[in-house]
């Protein structure tokens, strides 16, 4: 076994070591925080609609460290490209009032308690609601939530970021093309989204190409330089 052998094993090993890693400097999709845990966050998904038709969000709180007593929500959207209807809440909660939609249908508040504790202490993904939104006109509009209440099963609160979800409404980018087609098959709009989940399913692991570049210019400098003879 060569010394130059040696050094490019270990060098080799050295940037393996990088790939597993994950994010190797500030701003390689990673918080500045590298060290700090993400807190909750209540999460509002993607969807596309018809003009006139209704569709519903998901709302889930991504995380309860210390379990959930209950919860209250207002979430608002874009009156010119669709309207709030109505909402609904998984069977084990108990609405505490009805949902509340404003006059112009632009927002609604929802309201529930956790009434026989099954969302205790460590629950992930916790679904708080369904929000039912109406297209109004072809666009795009964020489901926001606007204000939010959450609390902890001791009573104390919980303070979640937030993170809004898009409503894609009837033509995308102009296309003639409905975002669902007439059979219920998948249009463009679902083919973007399939895309866009493919490419999310890549960046959800990040430094990883980062890692992967750096691991195969290691190797390509040590064939350049004669160290490394490729099998």
């Amino acid at each position: 076994m060569t010394d130059r052998y040696v050094v490019a094993v270990a060098l080799l090993s050295v940037a393996l070591a990088l790939v597993a890693a994950g994010p190797v400097a500030a701003g390689v999709g990673s918080p500045a925080d590298a060290g700090q845990e993400a807190g909750p966050a209540v999460v509002v998904a993607d969807e596309s609609v018809a003009v006139d038709d209704t569709q519903r969000h998901r709302v889930a709180l991504t995380d309860a460290p210390e379990g959930l007593a209950g919860f209250e929500l207002t979430l608002e959207v874009d009156g010119e490209v669709a309207t709030v209807a109505d909402a609904a809440y998984p069977d084990h909660f108990g609405p505490t009032t009805d949902p509340v939609v404003t006059a112009d249908e632009r927002s609604i508040t929802v309201e529930a308690v956790d009434l026989d504790d099954e969302i205790t202490t460590g629950e992930t993904d916790v679904t708080l609601a369904w929000i039912d939104v109406t297209g109004v006109a072809a666009g795009e509009t964020e489901l926001r939530v606007t204000a939010s209440q959450v609390d902890a099963d001791d009573g104390s609160p919980v303070d979640p970021t937030v993170d809004p979800g898009t409503l894609t409404v009837g033509t995308v980018d102009g296309d003639a093309d409905s975002v669902d087609d007439a059979d219920g098959d998948s249009g463009p709009a679902d083919e973007a989204s399939d895309a866009a989940d493919e490419s999310d399913a890549t960046d959800s692991i990040p430094g990883f190409a980062v890692g992967t570049t750096l691991a195969a210019l290691v190797v390509a400098s040590l064939l350049a330089a004669g160290r490394l003879r490729p099998r």
